[in-house]
């Protein structure tokens, strides 16, 4: 099997694909693919059929691109809808000479996932904080150490049996298995934060359509995850109902000509747009639209900044504030409009690798390292010229067999050859 993965980032307005693979420790994107999804409403799955739908266009999408065919994905959940559990696992080193081995290192996880949990919530995934052997901490790889004791310091990521299943039916209905659900946020950081900002602790905030996921990273590793109800879709209806447009003409001029501060607007320009009664042309102050962006985001801001300070890590933000996603990058003046309200340091994040430099690409792209990081892979074949070590053992034996029987009887045509001269 090849070092390649396939991510899926089920998001409330689109489903991103990602197809990757880390060739020479250099991380590549070989595929992309995005549609969009109707059948997500504040990160849930809500109409299974509609999200099945835009996981086959997404990952037709990136196959084309890649020439592969995918058969299973890694895939995410909101963080905010889910819970983290710390526990710990104790186990003994197993072999003669003391020495641990990975086979240990999964015992001990193991270990560490035995924990009362509620009946309707099932556990997603297992994140080591620290390993610790013969009572020495702080160790985030015991590979090849010597020990007769170890010990894990995890983080187990629960959530609803329900969103979970639905995950699962929905991805499993697009013909492709599920290799592991991903929490958003693990995901994510991976491929936006460096590690001196988790390590010194550092808010993400990771705005989408319908949710905005705050996760804070402290020591390297995720401490709080919370989502409030409020993203990008937010400033596109503000913009529709006051202006009576139709909401695909308020997401172009939010694109195109929206401004985080009424501010910023020198110019009073009018836009001409067609009347929702389909009438006329009705006109349109952009300093008016300005007013009406400038209203939900300073909202918006004051709900995220009301969640960090109840997390009780604001003031511990050294690293300050990361901002992700695509619910807010697009709009002009947004950064320094964010500069200017929180008064630690902030900057915007995305993917720096070529074909996702763009953070509506953050999820399933972040989804992907994560995974690679983990030495985790999906099965994706390659179009053009499928080895056999594309294939499990019984697809192999299946066409070992066929090609045997396809063509001639190599050896008994070499022993007629001798038989002649000898």
């Amino acid at each position: 099997m090849s070092n390649v993965v396939a991510s899926l980032d089920i998001g409330s307005s689109k489903v991103c694909a990602t197809i990757a693979e880390i060739n020479k420790n250099q991380f590549n994107v070989l595929g992309v693919g995005t549609s969009e999804c109707k059948g997500v409403k504040k990160g849930i799955i809500v109409d299974i059929d509609s999200t099945v739908q835009a996981i086959k266009s997404a990952v037709k999408q990136a196959e084309h691109m890649s020439n592969r065919e995918i058969k299973s994905v890694y895939t995410n959940i909101c963080g905010g809808y889910s819970t983290v559990y710390k526990n710990r696992g104790v186990i003994a080193v197993s072999r003669e000479d003391k020495e641990i081995t990975s086979e240990d290192v999964e015992r001990v996880i193991d270990a560490a996932k035995v924990i009362a949990i509620p009946a309707d919530k099932q556990i997603v995934d297992i994140i080591p904080e620290q390993f610790i052997v013969d009572g020495y901490d702080g160790i985030r790889d015991p590979v090849g150490m010597v020990g007769v004791r170890l010990e894990v310091e995890a983080n187990l990521i629960v959530a609803s049996c329900t969103t979970v299943q639905n995950i699962i039916r929905s991805v499993q209905k697009s013909d492709l298995q599920v290799d592991g659900i991903i929490i958003e946020p693990m995901g994510t950081s991976t491929i936006v934060l460096n590690e001196d900002e988790k390590e010194l602790g550092v808010a993400l905030i990771d705005v989408g359509a319908e949710t905005t996921d705050i996760s804070i990273f402290k020591k390297g590793c995720l401490n709080y995850t919370k989502v409030i109800p409020v993203g990008g879709n937010n400033i596109t209806n503000d913009i529709s109902i006051v202006c009576k447009i139709s909401s695909q003409d308020a997401e172009k001029i939010k694109r195109q000509y929206g401004v985080a501060n009424s501010n910023l607007i020198k110019n009073d320009e009018i836009l001409k747009i067609p009347d929702l009664a389909g009438k006329g042309q009705k006109e349109l102050h952009l300093l008016d639209i300005a007013k009406i962006m400038d209203a939900r985001i300073s909202e918006m801001l004051y709900l995220i900044k009301e969640q960090l300070e109840a997390s009780g890590e604001y003031e511990k933000l050294s690293a300050g504030i990361v901002i992700t996603g695509g619910g807010l990058f697009s709009i002009k003046g947004m950064l320094e409009n964010c500069q200017n309200y929180f008064d630690i340091p902030i900057r915007f994040g995305y993917p720096n690798y070529i074909g996702v430099a763009n953070p509506v690409y953050s999820a399933s792209s972040g989804i992907a390292l994560y995974a690679l990081k983990q030495k985790r892979y999906s099965t994706v074949l390659n179009k053009s010229s499928k080895s056999y070590n594309d294939y499990d053992d019984d697809t192999y034996e299946e066409k070992k067999e066929e090609n045997t029987k396809s063509r001639p009887d190599f050896i008994e045509k070499v022993k007629e050859f001798f038989a002649d001269f000898f």
